[in-house]
C-alpha cells in the first residue's frame, strides 16, 4: 500500500511538471481581439474635442446654418471656473463630440495656442500664437467674435484686447472694419443667436 501511494504521488508530480512545461510553451496569440468597452477611446486621434456641456460658464461656438443664411454664434455651457483664462482655454478646445455631430463648429483653428490671458480693470488681454494669421478674412471675423463674446460674458470683463505673441494688432469688428481698440460684444451686433423663444403668433380676430 505504501508503494502504491508513493507511485501515485510520483505520477501526480510528473503531471504537474508536464502541465507547467506546456504552459511555458504557450506562444502569444497574433489573432486580432476586440478591445473591451472600458478601454475603447484610449487610442483616439489627435483631433481635439471640447469639454462636456455642463456648468455655468459660457463659451460661444458657431451654430449650424442653412445655405444662404448668416452664420450665428451659439452659447454653450462649460464646467469651467469663471475666469478669463479658464473660459478662453475651454473655447480653444472647440465643440465636444455631441456638438460636432449636431453641426456646431468653430472658426478657431485647433493648433492655435493661448500664450496668456490676463484681466485688468475690466479688460481681458488674450495673447495668441501666430497661427491665427492662417485664418481667412471671414473666419477671422468669426474667431475674433467668439473670443470677444466668450470672455466678455464674464461679470468682471467688459472688453477684450487680442495680441499675437505679445504684439498689438488691429482686428475686424462685426462690420469688417479694423480697430486696434479693445473689443466688446457690442462690436458684433447680430452675431449671437437669440435665446429668446419665438413669440406665438397673435390670433386673428374673428368677426
Amino acid at each position: 500500500m505504501k508503494r502504491a501511494s508513493t507511485a501515485r504521488t510520483g505520477l501526480g508530480c510528473l503531471l504537474v511538471a508536464i502541465a507547467g512545461l506546456t504552459g511555458c510553451a504557450i506562444q502569444p496569440d497574433a489573432e486580432p481581439r476586440d478591445i473591451p468597452e472600458e478601454d475603447r477611446g484610449r487610442f483616439a486621434s489627435d483631433v481635439a474635442t471640447g469639454d462636456e456641456a455642463t456648468g455655468t460658464s459660457l463659451i460661444f461656438l458657431l451654430a449650424p446654418n442653412e445655405p444662404g443664411e448668416t452664420q450665428l454664434l451659439r452659447s454653450a455651457m462649460r464646467d469651467a471656473p469663471s475666469t478669463s483664462s479658464a473660459v478662453i482655454r475651454s473655447l480653444m478646445s472647440g465643440p465636444n463630440l455631441a456638438e460636432r455631430e449636431a453641426g456646431i463648429e468653430t472658426a478657431i483653428p485647433p493648433d492655435l495656442v493661448v500664450n496668456s490671458v490676463r484681466t485688468f480693470s475690466g479688460i481681458a488681454t488674450v495673447d495668441l500664437s501666430g497661427d491665427i494669421d492662417d485664418i481667412d478674412a471671414v473666419d477671422l471675423r468669426y474667431a475674433v467674435a467668439q473670443i470677444v463674446t466668450t470672455v466678455t460674458a464674464l461679470d468682471d470683463v467688459d472688453a477684450a484686447r487680442i495680441r499675437v505673441d505679445g504684439e498689438d494688432r488691429a482686428w475686424p469688428r462685426g462690420d469688417g472694419e479694423l480697430t486696434s481698440e479693445p473689443l466688446s460684444a457690442y462690436d458684433f451686433p447680430g452675431f449671437v443667436e437669440s435665446t429668446q423663444p419665438a413669440y406665438p403668433a397673435i390670433p386673428s380676430v374673428i368677426s
